[in-house]
């Protein structure tokens, strides 16, 4: 007799990895009451938050309302209330008829309200604590959330560190996050639709690595290494390969390299390289096809680093380059990096890259040879002076972290984000780790 178990079992944890994909499915509300009841009380489902699990619920029960509106108590108390929005819990849940006509699901709400409403009051004194045995009050285990992770850098000491953290942003909280595997500096970074990809690094023992992380695992692991060791490289995703473009080494005044890595496969594999070589770079990616750049080159003349700024578009099919004016100011964080493009601290900062859905012809009429000092005359007097940051961004938000100041000694603590709708800096408070990131 032959058992399917294993086969069942990887299922199961296929469906549980992507069940927020699952449950766009209009097969998945054809599901029978025990099936549902019991993906609901599974705590590694991953979900994009609990409003979208309550919606399910109600979409569930409404296909079929006379037979499966009795289940609808039962299937509340498996979501988390705590974890949604206040104002979501007051506007939507609440009013919902079938959470108004049921007392167990009205007191639900309310204590969901409730918590919310000492949270507010004590969060910042520090008093407030949820129990850890009341795993109802926590985000669950699969929960997608939007997370800014801070990935090695150098300390105080001079020391390469492979020190994790992760800035949760709708909670405005650090946690630690597993160490990477390696000591890091000067390395790349790209996301994935699954992963965090990490690679090359200014430590020579490590600057071929390269190491991705699992958030539905909570873990990192080494994939197939770079070809060249190299560092301040370009990384980004194009249809789901990775390309790693230009860079430097420690006694290589810089390359033009092109190389591709395909996470089916795990290899790289060389591409025709660039025609100039391009060093400290910075990325976007537009209509999952051409590449932007913004780098330095080495140039024969007289400059205090001999080394001169240059933007340029790499289109990923045909191969070919072009040199533009600018990045496109499609957004923020394209309009925070022109403003201080041509500055010392936007030179020796890594920036993640990011992709826009745009046609290019449209990013294209957003190149623009002058940009506004807005921004660049709202930012925090230090910060120009800092080396070594990092720059991300979240949503139309931009992130600044860590750095040094002018090689100096003195470690930056400058630590601030610009909010579009504010139009203004304001600082965060930052685990203790002195980085360079």
């Amino acid at each position: 007799m032959y058992t399917l178990s294993q086969l069942a079992l990887k299922a199961a944890d296929m469906i549980r990895r992507n069940f927020h994909k699952v449950i766009q499915d209009e097969e998945f509300y054809t599901l029978p009451f025990h099936l549902i009841r019991d993906w609901l009380s599974d705590l590694e489902i991953t979900v994009d938050s609990e409003e979208v699990l309550f919606e399910t619920v109600l979409k569930w029960v409404q296909r079929n309302a006379e037979e499966r509106e009795r289940y609808f108590e039962e299937l509340f108390k498996l979501l988390r209330l705590s974890q949604m929005k206040p104002t979501y819990l007051t506007r939507h849940v609440k009013p919902e008829r079938l959470v108004a006509s049921n007392e167990v699901c009205v007191k639900l709400v309310a204590d969901a309200v409730e918590r919310h409403a000492l949270r507010a009051e004590n969060i910042q004194s520090g008093t407030f604590q949820l129990p850890a045995s009341h795993v109802s009050l926590l985000p669950r285990y699969g929960q997608n959330m939007d997370v800014i992770m801070v990935i090695g850098g150098v300390s105080e000491g001079g020391d390469y560190l492979s020190e994790c953290v992760g800035y949760f942003v709708d909670e405005d909280r650090w946690v630690n996050l597993p160490h990477i595997h390696n000591h890091l500096d000067g390395h790349a970074v790209a996301v994935t639709e699954s992963y965090v990809y990490v690679a090359g690094s200014m430590e020579p023992g490590f600057a071929k690595t390269v190491e991705r992380y699992n958030p539905n695992l909570n873990t990192w692991e080494h994939v197939c290494s770079l070809m060249t060791r190299k560092h301040s490289f370009g990384l980004t995703e194009v249809k789901g390969k990775l390309y790693s473009i230009g860079g430097h080494g420690n006694f290589s005044p810089g390359f033009k390299d092109v190389t591709v890595y395909n996470p089916e496969l795990d290899k790289w594999h060389n591409l025709e390289s660039a025609p100039k070589i391009l060093r400290d770079v910075k990325a976007l990616a537009i209509e999952d096809r051409f590449v932007y750049i913004a780098a330095r080159t080495p140039v024969d003349r007289d400059t205090e680093d001999g080394l001169k700024a240059v933007i340029t578009c790499y289109d990923t099919e045909t191969r070919q380059w072009q040199d533009v004016e600018s990045l496109p100011l499609i957004d923020n964080y394209c309009f925070f990096q022109m403003s201080v493009v041509n500055s010392n601290f936007y030179q020796t900062a890594s920036c993640c890259p990011k992709s826009y859905s745009l046609e290019n012809e449209e990013a294209v009429r957003k190149i623009a040879s002058q940009v506004s000092d807005e921004i660049l005359e709202s930012l925090p007097p230090e910060v120009l002076s800092i080396e070594g940051a990092a720059i991300c961004y979240y949503k139309d938000d931009v992130f600044i972290i860590g750095g040094w100041k002018n090689r100096a000694a003195a470690w930056a603590e400058v630590q601030c984000s610009l909010q579009r709708a504010a139009g203004a800096w304001e600082r965060l408070v930052f685990p203790l780790l002195p980085l360079s990131v």
